[in-house]
C-alpha cells in the first residue's frame, strides 16, 4: 500500500487510474476549515467559494528576502544534506505513520550542499483563501510553474524548506501531532468506477475531499517561510532535475491529510509522471532574483533507495 494515497487503493485501480483519469480537474471542490474537534468525521465539502481567513499569515518577507524572491515565494539559503536518517525514539499504534516522536541530534552522513533558491509560500495557486490544486499529473505541475516563470521543486529544494536549518523531520519539529497541520484525517474509502465515471467524478471527489484552504493554518510553517509542507496534499517534486540519469524521475513529498508518513525527508518514487489523483498537487521554486552569486546544487543522487531497498530498519527511516 503507498504512503501517498489514502487505504483501500489496490495495485489494479491505480493502474487503471493512471491510463484513465481526466487531463484536468473539471472542478474545483470546496471544504470548511478544519476544526480540531473533526478528525472522526470530516466536514461535508460545499461548492461554494471558500472565504479567506480571518487570521491568515503575515506574508510580508525580510529585507533580504525581498531583494532575493518575488513576494509571493520565500528564501531558501541553508545547506541541503544528502544523507539523514530519521530514527523513531517513540513507536505509535496509530495506523498510517509508525512514529509518535522522532529522535532529536541525528547528524547528516554526507558532505552537506550549499543552496539559496526561492520557494512558493503556498501549495499552487499560492493564493490565500483558495483551495489548493489537485488533480495534475507531474508533466502539468511543470507546466503550471513555468507559466508563472518558475520551476516545479526540486525533490532537494522542497526537502530542504521543509526541514529549514535544524533538520526537522517535520516542519514543527519531532512529534506528531494532529496540529498544526492538516494531517491524520480519517481515512475515506473511495470508489474507482466513481472517479473514473465523468457522469459521477465530480461528487466522488467532492465526498473524498478533505484538504483546507490556502492559508487556514497559519502554524503549519517551516523556519524558512513554507506553508503546509507536511499534509493537506501531496506534493510533486522533481527528482529527474536532482538526478538526470534516474528511473524516477517523479516524486511526491509531503503526504496528504489523512494518517500517513508527512515527514520532511519521505518521498514516493512509485508513481510515474502521468499519474494524478484527488489529493495530488505541487508547489513551485525559482532562482533568486537579487543577483548574488549561488553555487550550482550537486546532485542528489539516491539510487539505493530507488532499487528498492528503502524500507525502515531499526526504527529508521530514510529520505
Amino acid at each position: 500500500m503507498l504512503a501517498s494515497i489514502g487505504a483501500g487503493l489496490a495495485v489494479g485501480g491505480l493502474a487503471l487510474l493512471a491510463r484513465n483519469l481526466p487531463s484536468s480537474l473539471l472542478k474545483v471542490v470546496r471544504a470548511a476549515p478544519r476544526e480540531a474537534s473533526d478528525m472522526a468525521a470530516p466536514p461535508a465539502p460545499s461548492a461554494a467559494p471558500s472565504a479567506a481567513p480571518s487570521a491568515a499569515p503575515s506574508s510580508a518577507p525580510s529585507p533580504g528576502a525581498a531583494a532575493a524572491c518575488p513576494a509571493d515565494m520565500s528564501l531558501v539559503e541553508g545547506l541541503f544534506c544528502p544523507k539523514l536518517d530519521y530514527r523513531c525514539a517513540r513507536p505509535s499504534s496509530e495506523p498510517g505513520h509508525g512514529c509518535a516522536e522522532y529522535a532529536r541530534g541525528m547528524t547528516c552522513a554526507d558532505e552537506p550542499d550549499p543552496r539559496r533558491y526561492c520557494i512558493d509560500r503556498y501549495e499552487w495557486p499560492n493564493h490565500v483563501g483558495e483551495q489548493p490544486r489537485v488533480f495534475v499529473d507531474w508533466h502539468e505541475a511543470k507546466a503550471l510553474c513555468a507559466s508563472a516563470g518558475k520551476r516545479l521543486c526540486r525533490r532537494s529544494e522542497w526537502t530542504l524548506a521543509c526541514e529549514g536549518p535544524k533538520r526537522l523531520p517535520y516542519p514543527w519539529g519531532f512529534v506528531r501531532q494532529p496540529n498544526p497541520c492538516n494531517v491524520d484525517r480519517a481515512s475515506i474509502a473511495f470508489d474507482v468506477a466513481a472517479i473514473l465515471d465523468e457522469r459521477t467524478r465530480e461528487g466522488e471527489i467532492a465526498r473524498l475531499w478533505q484538504a483546507d484552504p490556502i492559508g487556514t493554518h497559519p502554524a503549519c510553517v517551516s523556519s524558512y517561510g513554507a506553508y503546509d509542507m507536511a499534509g493537506n496534499v501531496d506534493e510533486w517534486t522533481d527528482n529527474l532535475a536532482d538526478d538526470p540519469e534516474t528511473p524516477q524521475p517523479s516524486t511526491l513529498n509531503g503526504g496528504y491529510w489523512g494518517p500517513v508518513r508527512n515527514t520532511c525527508r519521505l518521498s514516493t518514487k512509485t508513481h510515474g509522471p502521468t499519474f494524478k489523483f484527488y489529493q495530488v498537487g505541487f508547489r513551485c521554486c525559482s532562482d533568486t532574483i537579487d543577483g548574488v552569486p549561488t553555487p550550482q546544487p550537486r546532485p542528489f543522487i539516491d539510487r539505493e533507495r530507488e532499487r528498492g531497498s528503502r524500507r525502515d530498519r531499526e526504527g529508521h527511516e530514510d529520505g
